[in-house]
């Protein structure tokens, strides 16, 4: 009996018994699409349409004479399924990547970042700390108890470009970061409809979401398992106001973290989805900020920023609807059939702010 995975989502094109994302093998995949072919529902033998297998792949089309829309409905899943299984396996090492394309040629590579506690904040003898708001980086154990893909780079323009059709950069280049984008452009309404991620999530496959990443999860994803200002030398990983010449960079040009992400130290600074408040004592387990506020974090070094402003624990904030040359943001991704992170995207919206989890 071949595998199938009937929730795959193909309810739109008529055919929602018919499912190849998880047919693994080429032979899985020949034998699942005549399985379904000749399902009751779908009585013409599979022979009439003409198959050709992708062994290299696993995938199939059916690019035969009269099956012009089964062609498409195939070329299109495609992408989806390859992303449906990067994104669904369970166990990854830190920084291994997922690749899978947002728009025609345009990709989008994501790094593993796996469970695990760290200390959020600084030490009060941090070099650059701020005197005057002592809560605002006071040092706290964290705990991360579901791994996550947050985006190898900040979101380009080529990218903002590619789902929204406009570019709102003030320094023009595909493979800059956007910038000059509010947290509603963004995410959208409070039920995290519409925005950059709402047309990402429309496209995305069943059970993965795309989201802003928690300031906790930013900082332990930047820290990367270092406790030190900087997760390396900060000349060597970000672009900051003594070596920026003014202006954002192109992304991934400097020295990646240990788990491979770029220009967490300096470029542009980045949307996270909590709401902006001081520290609260003792250990928190995945935390994502208070329910309401006036103003939202944003997080890392940028061009704009001297080096102090550069560091892991260095935080930030703006209204929602700010637009600044020198703020983007970098996407995260829950897991395919994670559970827990699933209930947390339907609860998003529900007294939290757009993007929330």
């Amino acid at each position: 009996m071949p595998r199938a995975l009937s929730n795959f989502g193909m309810s739109n094109f008529g055919m929602s018994n018919f499912g190849i994302a998880d047919c693994l093998e080429a032979s899985d995949t020949l034998e699942c699409l005549k399985s379904n072919m000749m399902h009751p529902e779908h009585p013409q033998p599979a022979k009439e349409f003409g198959l050709i297998v992708r062994p290299e792949s696993g995938l199939a089309i059916l690019p035969g004479a009269g099956t012009s829309a089964m062609a498409e409905m195939i070329s299109r899943s495609i992408a989806h399924i390859q992303t449906s299984k990067a994104l669904a396996v369970p166990q990854r090492r830190a920084g291994e990547e997922c690749e899978f394309e947002i728009a025609p040629g345009v990709k989008l590579v994501m790094c593993w970042i796996p469970p695990g506690e760290f200390l959020m904040g600084s030490p009060e003898d941090e070099e650059g700390r701020p005197k005057e708001r002592l809560d605002s980086e006071a040092r706290h154990r964290v705990r991360i108890t579901r791994g996550f893909w947050l985006a190898k780079t900040q979101t380009t323009q080529a990218q903002w470009q590619a789902v929204m059709g406009s570019n709102p950069s003030r320094f023009k280049g595909g493979d800059r970061p956007v910038e000059r984008v509010s947290l509603l452009d963004i995410c959208g309404d409070e039920s995290a409809n519409g925005g950059f991620l709402g047309e990402l999530n429309r496209r995305s496959p069943a059970g993965g979401r795309f989201y802003l990443p928690t300031e906790a999860q930013w900082e332990y994803a930047c820290r990367a398992g270092t406790t030190g200002a900087y997760a390396g030398d900060l000349d060597e990983m970000g672009w900051y106001w003594d070596n920026s010449d003014g202006q954002s960079h192109p992304v991934g040009q400097k020295k990646p973290n240990a788990w491979g992400l770029y220009d967490m130290h300096g470029n542009v600074g980045e949307w996270c989805a909590d709401w902006y408040e001081g520290y609260a004592n003792g250990e928190l387990t995945d935390p994502s900020g208070p329910n309401t506020g006036f103003t939202h974090v944003f997080r890392g070094g940028s061009w704009w920023r001297k080096g102090f402003g550069c560091r892991s624990a260095y935080r930030n904030w703006i209204s929602p609807d700010g637009r600044m040359f020198f703020i983007g943001f970098r996407v995260a991704a829950v897991p395919v059939g994670s559970q827990s992170a699933g209930a947390s995207l339907q609860e998003r919206g529900e007294g939290r702010s757009p993007g929330q989890v």
